[in-house]
């Protein structure tokens, strides 16, 4: 490892990927590190022995760019791996949504459109964890960072061909960097209930509630979620809330291995939120445009789709719909379109999508009687 550490640390640029296994676990574990430069191509077993200090002196390495693909899901098992996320990230995806209409395309396809070169795709979904790992696995995770240097190379040149390497580079600026960027919405856990939609804003307040509960046992466990406590479990709750600890008792499972002292604190969970004033209740109202208003959406939606179509890239990475909306009702609510509103509500002020199309939505819209 001493070796590869000391030829890495000259590399300008590397190449990067992880495999990791969070099927039974709250945080990801990280199975396999995946190293190459022009001339190597390394797979470091994190399992085999502590392989932290390695790491950390190349991927957090300011004078080293890393090339992944789809980084998100590395950062975060990085992160928690390492402490800190990697700097100095090329990321080949966010590349290619920025020369053609695939917003996120998979390593694979990209490699083939690219290099016309296609690879196995038989390890997918297996378990990084296992081990000894066979010659098909080894090969298949070597695969991973392979092209990635060529697709560099190649993306690089396209993004400074047609003028677009600022986008790029704004794009990248908004890469995850720190633990918030890994941690859910605490205030929105609700919203990954299933089920929860169709309840009453009062029963989504003990729904919050409990989620809030499980996903701190979750992560003190390091357990996934449903392993703390269903989904279905929840809306019971929620649509029947026990009065005691001992109906609550009744309605848990012996298999969700919560101990009484966890069970009061669900209970006392319950409790607060049939407390808690409607102010506090979440909102799951949706916003409805009225008629003017949707007209207006298809105009700049139009415009959007039009601009993308220009620029040959997806309407979806250029402005969302979502985005549109928020515009609009803005506008409804008579906000006036100053520096701060541009720079808060078009992907702040002046960047590549304001440049594109941010400046004339927003001029669209203030025209507008």
């Amino acid at each position: 490892m001493d070796e590869l550490v000391s030829h890495l640390e000259n590399e300008k640029i590397i190449a990067v990927d992880t495999e990791f296994f969070r099927e039974t676990t709250y945080y990801p574990q990280l199975a396999l590190v995946q190293i190459a430069t022009d001339s190597v191509v390394a797979c470091v077993d994190p399992l085999a022995f502590d392989a932290r200090p390695a790491l950390q002196k190349i991927l957090l390495n300011h004078q080293i760019t890393k090339i992944f693909h789809s980084c998100s899901q590395d950062m975060e098992v990085l992160f928690y791996y390492l402490g800190k996320t990697p700097t100095s990230i090329y990321d080949t995806q966010i590349a290619n949504a920025l020369l053609s209409e695939q917003h996120q395309i998979g390593y694979a396809s990209l490699v083939e459109n690219e290099l016309g070169i296609q690879l196995d795709k038989s390890q997918t979904r297996t378990n990084w964890l296992q081990r000894p790992l066979t010659g098909a696995q080894i090969q298949y995770a070597g695969d991973d960072v392979l092209y990635l240097y060529q697709l560099h190379k190649i993306l690089d040149e396209k993004l400074h061909t047609l003028g677009r390497k600022t986008w790029f580079d704004e794009e990248s600026s908004n890469l995850p960097t720190d633990e918030s960027s890994f941690q859910v919405a605490i205030d929105k856990l609700w919203t990954r209930v299933k089920g929860s939609t169709r309840l009453t804003r009062k029963q989504l307040a003990i729904v919050q509630s409990i989620a809030q509960w499980r996903e701190q046992l979750a992560q003190l466990k390091d357990k996934t979620r449903r392993k703390i406590l269903a989904d279905d479990i929840i809306i019971q709750l929620a649509l029947n809330p026990p009065e005691n600890n001992e109906t609550l008792d009744q309605l848990i499972d012996r298999k969700y291995n919560i101990n009484q002292q966890q069970k009061q604190q669900l209970f006392h969970a319950i409790e607060t939120a049939l407390q808690s004033p409607e102010e506090k209740w979440p909102d799951n109202r949706f916003i409805v445009l009225d008629n003017e208003q949707k007209l207006l959406l298809k105009t700049l939606q139009q415009q959007v789709n039009t601009k993308a179509e220009e620029l040959g890239i997806s309407s979806a990475i250029l402005q969302t719909k979502k985005d549109i909306e928020k515009l609009i009702l803005l506008q409804t609510n008579n906000l006036q379109a100053n520096d701060q509103f541009q720079e808060e509500e078009l992907n702040n002020s002046k960047n590549w999508r304001y440049r594109c199309i941010g400046q004339h939505l927003l001029e669209t819209v203030k025209n507008t009687k």
